[in-house]
């Protein structure tokens, strides 16, 4: 049964009693809500518990999915998906730049590290700093791709190594091969203020986006790179 806080509505069912937020307003909706008593951890387990509900939808069949978790808190949704899929029978890799105990943003340490708790962990792999062969390789065995490399904060025009790697190693498999990619709150490498798209950007399938839609994903230009929008109110109310 699907958990309320993992509830995904299609954009487009959504209009127009949802809200569209800048970016800075739900960083400030996320600090209201922390303050009112639900910790940033258990919001970004609900987070993670959504997107592994849309990676179901996506990929109903079951198979190989391989995560891209990116070091800041946008991976640390990552890794509670991970687990939550593998807890569901998928196949799963999660491609990290660094180990969990080395993650320094919270709560995606914390998220990281409860991921690997035994003995409740379903185990899954790990990839960690891979080279442009080890991750082309994981890549190829996938059946879906779930962008959780750079969150809504990017606003660069320029994604830095390894992340430009990773993207474009999606993206070529997605050409290639039709591997479909759902990325997490923003495709990676897209303004999710503006729309802009930075030198490398994910082609996402579908984008699922929490607590409010973001005004940059709403733009025309970004149509081509989050493709079906989904929102995820993560049980909260406000927004």
């Amino acid at each position: 049964m699907t958990q309320p806080d993992a509830i995904l509505i299609p954009w487009d069912e959504a209009v127009p009693t949802a809200s569209v937020l800048d970016v800075a307003a739900v960083v400030a909706l996320e600090q209201r809500i922390a303050k009112a008593g639900t910790p940033l951890l258990e919001l970004m387990t609900r987070a993670g518990h959504a997107v592994a509900e849309a990676a179901t939808q996506l990929q109903p069949s079951g198979g190989a999915v391989v995560v891209l978790a990116g070091s800041g808190n946008n991976g640390g949704d990552g890794w509670v998906a991970a687990q939550n899929l593998a807890d569901r029978g998928y196949a799963v890799t999660l491609v990290t730049k660094q180990a969990a105990p080395n993650l320094t943003a919270e709560p995606a340490r914390s998220a990281a590290l409860r991921a690997l708790e035994e003995p409740k962990r379903t185990a899954f792999t790990i990839l960690e700093d891979p080279d442009q062969t080890a991750l082309t390789a994981a890549i190829a065995q996938a059946d879906l791709i779930i962008d959780a490399i750079l969150g809504t904060g990017f606003a660069h025009s320029q994604v830095r190594a390894p992340y430009d790697m990773w993207i474009q190693a999606a993206n070529a498999a997605r050409a290639s091969e039709g591997v479909r990619i759902l990325a997490v709150d923003c495709p990676s490498g897209l303004n999710a203020q503006t729309g802009t798209a930075a030198d490398q950007c994910i082609m996402a399938d579908a984008t699922i986006t929490m607590l409010a839609m973001k005004p940059g994903l709403l733009a025309p230009e970004a149509a081509a790179k989050t493709g079906q929008l989904l929102l995820a109110p993560l049980g909260v109310r406000e927004a």
